[in-house]
């Protein structure tokens, strides 16, 4: 089966090797117009019928759910980890399957109620529905989302088409997931206001079918999301996080933690805005477009020739990536998790 190497700078080998050796004894499908890591969805190809977006995500027990502390919060990421990989490809959902794995001693009807809730009012946000599944007893919990969408036949868009010089726009604010998470795993649980529901972007699909050059979603943070566009394109990046880009959260956060903000693009909880490049005569039209849908595009850098991978910061220091990404990835979210942060700050990642 063809796939796109991972020879690249990887933020987790280990994961991307066995993507890869997974995929190396497999049939590929002639239907399918992606190659591996290239697409946050599958992108299939219907003939008459048109193009075919799906994708599959799966939240575990432990970090990747320390963003939801209720079922219902539970329910509504679950879709929504999925259909924001649809909103990545600019496809229109169509419809969401469900899978849980629940522990007997912790779940109530009430609860799975309120799970059920949050998944469809979440889909039903995206305009499709939830319509089937898999709920099975387990030792740990998880959940699985399934979804489903179409594109319009010759609006492909994928992670690669990228430019250099082209210009990279968030959809809106970051760092609101990274800051739920933080607060759950390194404060302790200490949150204030109502709980985080993320927005996956459909919204962006028909501007970024027009404009867009490259896409991916930042649900594991804008940095790393930034870094995976320059290395599938060949490319380098100049990351440039000026005051606008942050979530209001995120500045309350690192005021009361003594932090810098850009700690909150770095780490991988993430939120579901997108990133994308745009031929810069084309950013101030997209933009517009995306506005006019209800979103905030602000622009947070450009691809650049060569391999060089720099985050500015909202300090103006000039930071490299590849270091600062690795060294990041390999703090424990469940370990001494702010202390262990302002350690490694202190050496002068």
């Amino acid at each position: 089966m063809t796939s796109t190497a991972w020879n690249r700078l990887s933020l987790d080998a280990a994961e991307g090797s066995l993507i890869t050796a997974i995929r190396e004894c497999m049939v590929r499908s002639p239907r399918q117009l992606n190659n591996a890591f290239e697409a946050d969805a599958e992108l299939l190809d219907l003939g008459a019928a048109g193009l075919l977006a799906m994708t599959v995500d799966t939240l575990n027990n432990g970090a990747e759910l320390a963003t939801v502390s209720t079922p219902y919060a539970k329910g509504w990421l679950t879709t929504t980890v999925s259909v924001s990989d649809l909103a990545a490809v600019a496809a229109d959902p169509v419809a969401v399957l469900v899978s849980c794995s629940l522990r007997r001693d912790k779940w109530t009807l009430d609860d799975a109620r309120e799970f059920g809730r949050g998944a469809s009012d979440a889909a039903q946000r995206y305009g499709c529905h939830i319509v089937g599944g898999d709920t099975n007893w387990a030792d740990e919990e998880s959940f699985t989302s399934c979804a489903i969408g179409t594109v319009p036949r010759g609006s492909v868009l994928s992670r690669v088409g990228a430019r250099p010089g082209d210009a990279l726009y968030v959809t809106g604010p970051i760092g609101a997931g990274n800051a739920a998470g933080f607060r759950a795993l390194a404060l302790g649980g200490a949150a204030a206001g109502e709980p985080w529901l993320p927005q996956a972007r459909v919204a962006a699909a028909e501007p970024l079918r027009r404009y867009g050059r490259a896409c991916i979603d930042t649900s594991d943070g804008l940095l790393s999301a930034a870094v995976s566009l320059a290395e599938l394109n060949g490319l380098g990046v100049e990351v440039v996080l000026r005051d606008e880009v942050y979530a209001p959260v995120v500045s309350a956060i690192a005021e009361s933690t003594h932090l810098p903000r850009w700690c909150s693009a770095a780490a991988e909880w993430g939120e579901f805005e997108l990133l994308y490049a745009v031929d810069p005569a084309d950013a101030d039209r997209c933009a517009e477009a995306l506005s006019e849908r209800g979103l905030r595009p602000i622009h947070v850098g450009q691809l650049v020739a060569g391999a060089e991978l720099l985050l500015v910061d909202e300090s103006g220091d000039r930071r490299q990536l590849r270091d600062l990404l690795l060294r990041m990835r390999a703090l424990d979210p469940a370990g001494s998790l702010l202390a262990d942060l302002r350690a490694l700050l202190a050496e002068g990642v």
